[in-house]
């Protein structure tokens, strides 16, 4: 179960892992990925699991409850109820509500929650019918305080426009925000809020990336020395990190002399010679 869980969730997990990444793919993609767990939510997905996991696997046998005697004169046989935990039914729960939770969990992070800044991201996608809708964007601009001025948008989108139906990209696909920063950034950087939204989109997932140890246990650990120079024992391992080869020397050809000036510093108790 958990194996079918997470390869449909490997795609999603890939693409956000990958260097070069456009957010707005991506949540298509985990909103695909999420669609199809809520797919196998379903009585014959989860006979199918169990079949699966029957052959493979032995079920214990239990032991059989033993009546209490001392309950024979009485009407009352039992001073509790006797609950028939049936497996079937619980490995049926634990599959619905591990999906469940699965699901939950992505739409929380990846859901409505975010749904200003999916759709600003969708308005700079050139093939998206509110491509440049400035009440869309103006969500990923005020991230940044940058105001949205109506006339650069209305310009910029008839222009991009009809630039995108008369040529055609250099690398022969469609139309993307990275294709028209590249090929348009001249006209664009005249107006420079739509320049702004541009460069937002294509940097948000990075940006999302770099701050990624926000949600590390360890946050509250050398906050203030985690992405710096300042702490000195982290400088010295990545300096011993780019000395590799010298500290490889110190394990062989030059390990009887370290150790022997070792000796030499102090008096020790146990010798090492």
């Amino acid at each position: 179960m958990v194996q079918k869980i997470l390869a449909y969730l490997d795609p999603p997990n890939k693409m956000l892992q990958s260097e070069d990444m456009d957010l707005l793919t991506a949540i298509q993609l985990i909103s695909s990925a999420i669609t199809c767990l809520e797919n196998i939510r379903t009585e014959t997905e989860f006979q199918a699991i169990q079949a699966q996991s029957d052959s493979v696997t032995t079920r214990p046998s239990k032991r059989r409850c033993s009546e209490n005697s001392a309950f024979a004169d009485y009407v009352v046989e039992e001073i509790r109820t006797c609950v028939d935990r049936n497996d079937e039914t619980e490995l049926r729960r634990i599959y619905y509500s591990c999906i469940d939770s699965v699901c939950e969990e992505m739409k929380n992070r990846f859901g409505k929650h975010n749904c200003d800044l999916m759709e600003a991201l969708s308005a700079l996608d050139p093939v998206h019918a509110t491509f440049l809708d400035v009440n869309k964007v103006k969500p990923l601009l005020d991230l940044t305080k940058t105001p949205a001025v109506d006339s650069e948008f209305e310009v910029a989108r008839n222009f991009l426009v009809t630039q995108m139906k008369e040529s055609s990209p250099p690398d022969g696909k469609k139309w993307t925000m990275k294709q028209i920063l590249k090929q348009f950034q001249k006209p664009l950087e005249a107006m420079p809020t739509v320049f702004t939204a541009f460069k937002h989109g294509l940097t948000f997932g990075a940006s999302t990336a770099s701050c990624e140890n926000s949600f590390s246990t360890l946050k509250n650990v050398f906050t203030e020395h985690r992405q710096t120079m300042l702490h000195q024992r982290k400088a010295n391992l990545i300096q011993l990190a780019f000395e590799k080869d010298l500290t490889q020397k110190f394990r062989n050809e030059w390990k009887d002399s370290v150790l022997r000036r070792f000796h030499t510093l102090h008096k020790r108790r146990l010798p090492l010679y």
